[in-house]
């Protein structure tokens, strides 16, 4: 599998876009997947539905929520 930088490259390479920005287009899915999980997590707290698995996603909103806001402040790079 290619790495997240040579996927990058490889897309500006035959697309002909730029990537100048790609940073924030990754923190803006981070967050926007931070979010959806919360949805589902939420619904599963209060008890809306039942799925075992979902209970997990509690633990895993806040490292989601904190990798988009490394990528976003610049601490993690592509």
């Amino acid at each position: 599998f290619m790495s997240r930088a040579e996927l990058v490259e490889r897309y500006a390479e035959k697309s002909g876009h730029s990537v100048d920005d790609i940073a924030f287009y990754y923190a803006l899915a981070l967050y926007r997947l931070t979010v959806i999980i919360a949805q589902i997590y939420i619904r599963y707290a209060r008890g809306q539905t039942q799925d075992s698995r979902f209970a997990r996603l509690g633990q895993v909103i806040p490292l989601i929520a904190q990798a988009a806001q490394d990528v976003a402040t610049g601490v993690v790079t592509i």
